[in-house]
């Protein structure tokens, strides 16, 4: 039998690389920009906000913010409903708008002075309703206890910001018990607390991806 000529031999083998390679290129595009990983801008202050408002005996709504909290989101533009999101809320940042007293008073006696100083929401599932409208379900575990709580969100905008890099900016409201998590004191005070959120988050580079 005849052996096959050498520059056959080369071509053959030169294709399987090609081919080879283009595997390869097309695999890892995929996992690098199918899902795109961002945090919440921290250093944005004023333009990342967890608000929450609460009956006062039916005189007024009381307001409040928790100042520190982190985020991160795993945000599939494609298909939204691959997306996941993840926030840690610092429970002893509490503020209630601007008054000291009144902020360790509420720490004090609606969260133990910070006995349990973190809460933890973790998204379950979303469902994209258009035209950027989203519901996300996930677990909020808040005074040792978790419960399913769905956010109403809006994906404000995702693109190339002037000063952060590429961000994505959200808005989302919802409401909880807070007799669900154990917080009873003072139960003149409403059980319903209104919750309002606006978020910029910066998109983090594949490779520092990698590299942690």
């Amino acid at each position: 039998m005849k052996a096959p000529h050498p520059f056959f031999c080369l071509l053959a083998l030169s294709s399987f690389f090609y081919l080879f390679a283009l595997g390869c290129a097309l695999l890892f595009s995929t996992y690098a920009y199918a899902v795109d990983s961002f945090e919440f801008d921290t250093k944005s202050d004023p333009h990342n906000m967890l608000m929450f408002q609460i009956d006062h005996q039916d005189y007024s709504r009381s307001i409040g913010f928790f100042k520190k909290f982190e985020g991160q989101i795993e945000f599939d533009r494609e298909n939204l409903e691959n997306s996941s999101v993840e926030v840690t809320i610092d429970i002893t940042s509490l503020n209630i708008a601007g008054h000291e007293k009144w902020s360790n008073n509420t720490l004090a006696v609606f969260f133990k002075n910070g006995k349990l100083p973190t809460a933890h929401f973790r998204s379950t599932k979303i469902e994209s309703k258009g035209y950027g409208k989203l519901i996300i379900t996930g677990d909020l575990t808040l005074m040792g206890v978790t419960k399913s709580l769905d956010l109403d969100v809006a994906l404000n905008k995702a693109g190339q910001s002037q000063s952060a890099g590429f961000k994505a900016g959200f808005s989302a409201t919802t409401q909880l018990s807070r007799k669900d998590f154990g917080i009873i004191a003072v139960p003149t005070n409403g059980d319903k607390v209104s919750i309002t959120i606006e978020i910029e988050a910066i998109k983090k580079q594949f490779l520092s991806k990698i590299i942690s």
